[in-house]
């Protein structure tokens, strides 16, 4: 948890939207649930239409309030954020990794630790490609009936938003007695197990199956500050052995 009165930015980021009512709406639930920005990838709609503001109500000043930024790539919209987690209906079987998704509220829970937080929705139509998803911190599934799990986008937003603000609004005893690690510690810790993967993987889909794997490990965790130190020397101790034995293996072949 994040100790008390630390200010928590959260961005909405939607790729691609196709339909106006459902960005009215979306903009409406952008001021119901106090979000920071609303990040639009490449918008198939004018955000300002009569017709988007029409269905974003009294929500429209958040249109008009600067709030909405627009962004060509997926990768520009969430450079600066500590978390982000996209949603999908769809969850893969075991071995997708890239697919393996938690339940809404374990994101929630996770969220908790993080300054700056990013929450991306897909296209009304298709969703968000592997390649989208694979550049997100966490998949997300919200619980719905298995023969029938896709939600209205608007109502997805809805749904997380919801869960995020009350969460975020009532903060508990642990946020004043554990310190969670940061941003920061979190990326080193994740430098420091690129380097290892690169030792031990035998080819380049394992080496990126073996780094989501443990990125999204160490995301799902929250782990203390101090817990990601002990993690962060462990992998980097391990990481300077084997690349000492591999080096003497070599000379040994060498001679």
């Amino acid at each position: 948890m994040l100790s008390l009165g630390v200010k928590i930015m959260l961005k909405v980021v939607v790729v691609e939207i196709e339909g106006e009512i459902n960005l009215g709406f979306i903009i409406r639930l952008c001021k119901n649930f106090l979000v920071d920005e609303l990040a639009l990838v490449r918008p198939r709609v004018d955000p300002w239409s009569s017709e988007v503001l029409r269905f974003a109500a009294q929500g429209a000043d958040f249109a008009k309030s600067g709030k909405i930024k627009l962004y060509d790539s997926l990768d520009d919209a969430l450079k600066d954020v500590g978390l982000s987690a996209c949603t999908s209906a769809i969850v893969g079987f075991e071995g997708d990794i890239l697919r393996r998704a938690i339940e809404l509220e374990d994101f929630v829970r996770i969220a908790q630790a993080y300054e700056r937080i990013a929450v991306v929705f897909g296209r009304e139509s298709v969703g968000l490609t592997r390649n989208e998803i694979a550049k997100c911190d966490l998949l997300v599934h919200i619980a719905a009936n298995p023969e029938y799990p896709t939600l209205n986008l608007s109502h997805a937003v809805a749904i997380v938003l919801y869960a995020l603000y009350k969460a975020l609004s009532k903060p508990t005893q642990i946020s004043e007695k554990i310190s969670i690690a940061d941003e920061n510690a979190l990326r080193i810790a994740e430098k420091y197990i690129d380097d290892l993967v690169s030792l031990v993987a035998s080819d380049e889909h394992q080496r990126q199956s073996m780094t989501l794997a443990m990125h999204r490990f160490l995301r799902r965790a929250a782990l203390s500050k101090a817990e990601v130190g002990y993690i962060t020397t462990f992998i980097r101790r391990v990481y300077n052995k084997l690349r000492e034995c591999l080096a003497s293996k070599s000379r040994e072949k060498a001679i």
